[in-house]
């Protein structure tokens, strides 16, 4: 997949496009089915298959006081979108500038003009232009003359709900990492690099590596079974995240990962953390033994997990 960043200034070299707008974050199935539809349609056609999505996402710039918790970086929504069998992504810069253009240009000096639209595939609530003022209506009024047609994706619905991010981090807040999966149609997963701790997980017979977290949503704090990929392979692991009770009353919050296949050096290591199944709340401990009992009671708890479930949840295959 090809990834460009800008605006009108692209440069897709006058091919005809079928293309996809939207924040698209969580990429969850909901997100998913608007981009299958633009690129079965684009494979049908024999045209490119555009996804685009902006950075920041639209409500931190346009809501600095009150921004969304992103469930995935830039990185991983691209990722995401690649899966689907996208041929271009187009990252629009969101700020000042894009945020003041008419649904009027939008329609005529991006849609058409930098991206050549054939086909525009939205979902029924997309909306764009200044003031969003732009929506689907407004699209199929203005799409013919323009030279391209409007395809609204009907939302994907589960549990008797339309699929949406706000559900997805409900999910994870809860710690129903198991519903969120089913909602992303794959595990929900942090990313970042593995940095030095205090080190009192090894103390506790279960040494742990501590992620310094990219993303700006974490789940509810508590226990897991999670797979943390490292260099391309994924290892089965129990992840904290809290703000260690027992030790600390500073109220950091903090993710912890001890691997249950091998112990190695992760610090400096860049690590995906997917989070598979909720062992438990996290609670203080009247003392250090009572803690390392329980610890010893988690990972028990996950090995039993990974033996029977684990290659049915995971999130990646080893490569």
């Amino acid at each position: 997949m090809k990834v460009l960043r800008g605006f009108v200034d692209i440069e897709l070299g006058g091919a005809g496009t079928v293309v996809s707008i939207g924040n698209f974050d969580g990429v969850h199935v909901g997100h998913q089915a608007v981009i299958r539809s633009a690129v079965r349609a684009a494979r049908g056609r024999d045209l490119v298959s555009v996804v685009c999505t902006f950075d920041p996402h639209t409500r931190v710039f346009l809501r600095p006081d009150a921004p969304p918790r992103l469930l995935e970086t830039l990185q991983q929504r691209l990722g995401a979108i690649e899966t689907l069998g996208v041929d271009v992504a187009v990252v629009i810069p969101f700020g000042k500038a894009v945020s003041r253009v008419s649904r009027g240009e939008f329609v005529t000096g991006f849609l058409g003009g930098a991206l050549g639209a054939v086909e525009l595939h939205v979902s029924q609530a997309f909306t764009f232009g200044a003031g969003g003022k732009g929506n689907v209506e407004y699209l199929q009024t203005v799409a013919a003359e323009h030279g391209f047609d409007v395809r609204v994706v009907a939302p994907v619905v589960s549990g008797g709900s339309p699929v949406s991010s706000t559900r997805v981090r409900d999910a994870l807040a809860d710690g129903r990492v198991a519903d969120a999966a089913e909602l992303l149609g794959r595990p929900f997963s942090l990313v970042g690099g593995v940095v030095a701790g205090a080190g009192r997980g090894r103390d506790l017979g279960a040494p742990t590596a501590n992620l310094a977290v990219e993303n700006t949503f974490l789940p509810g704090r508590g226990v897991y079974v999670t797979e943390a990929r490292v260099a391309g392979v994924g290892h089965p692991a129990v992840t904290n995240v809290g703000v260690r009770p027992t030790f600390e009353d500073d109220g950091e919050l903090t993710v912890e990962t001890h691997l249950l296949d091998r112990e190695m050096s992760l610090y400096g290591e860049p690590m995906e953390l997917a989070f598979l199944k909720k062992l438990r709340d996290e609670m203080r401990f009247k003392s250090a033994d009572a803690l390392a009992a329980q610890i010893a009671v988690d990972v028990r708890q996950a090995v039993d997990y990974v033996a029977t479930e684990y290659e049915n949840v995971r999130y990646t295959a080893d490569v």
